[in-house]
């Protein structure tokens, strides 16, 4: 079989990929699930050797190797499937640094990339913003043509949560289940507790079928765009319109500014 993203993408996705056994609490990181895709491409492994997170990718580019068996395309390219994206640590995701792989986009903020731990441990598609980017970098044996400059626009949502701002979900997973007074409840620290089951969407599954029957451990995300109704700024919180109750603002992705 021809070697291609979409063959990687096809054959990886919703598998836990470990290549190093470390942490033992959680050996399915995304360090793994990339340098899996380094080999598959005809690289190496990438140790992070100056922090230890995979931040150390994309700033020691230079003398880890990368370079060898990819392109730096530069923060202002048109990404395509299957380029190597490697964040600064804010990702909610990953907040020590993340690195994933470009998949598509709508073109309208709403960018997706397949990768692992972000957040279950396994391999996902999930929707995480542009910001925190610090190095993209495309496979060589993808290259096709000279990359193609975009420009980057200036206004783009500032994360920071106000009365009115729009947002969408972060994924998050279900770490208990419950019935009380006659509903199904799930328990997610992340978002701030317990909430009801019928307000997210499953967006995989821990037997691997996304059939929105919710186990322990099934990645889940709010239905939809959700509005900003109050902001708790001591206990950064933020209370939910559409859904009637508060959860924390790490759980948001603010898709559009408020007032």
């Amino acid at each position: 079989m021809p070697k291609s993203y979409a063959n990687f993408k096809n054959s990886t996705l919703g598998k836990r990929i470990d290549l190093d056994g470390f942490p033992v609490y959680n050996k399915y990181q995304c360090w793994d699930y990339v340098n899996h895709y380094f080999l598959y491409i005809g690289g190496h492994k990438i140790s992070c050797t100056k922090t230890g997170y995979v931040q150390d990718i994309a700033n020691q580019r230079s003398t880890n190797g990368i370079l060898d068996f990819c392109v730096d395309i530069g923060l202002h390219t048109e990404m395509q499937p299957g380029d190597i994206v490697v964040w600064k640590p804010i990702s909610p995701h990953c907040p020590y640094s993340h690195i994933a792989i470009y998949d598509h986009d709508n073109g309208q903020d709403a960018i997706y990339f397949i990768g692992q731990n972000q957040p279950v441990p396994w391999v996902t598609i999930a929707r995480i913003p542009w910001q925190g980017i610090i190095g993209v970098f495309r496979p060589k044996i993808f290259v096709k043509s000279s990359p193609k400059p975009v420009v980057t626009p200036s206004k783009r949502p500032d994360q920071i949560l106000t009365v009115g701002s729009v947002c969408t979900s972060w994924g998050f997973y279900c770490q208990k289940l419950r019935i009380r007074n006659g509903h199904y409840e799930m328990y997610n620290d992340w978002v701030g507790g317990w909430i009801p089951l019928s307000d997210v969407d499953e967006v995989d599954a821990l037997d691997g079928k996304k059939d929105q029957i919710v186990h322990v451990g099934s990645g889940c995300a709010f239905h939809g765009e959700l509005t900003v109704g109050a902001v708790n700024v001591k206990e950064d919180t933020a209370y939910i319109k559409e859904l009637g109750y508060w959860v924390k603002c790490r759980c948001l992705n603010e898709i559009k500014e408020g007032r």
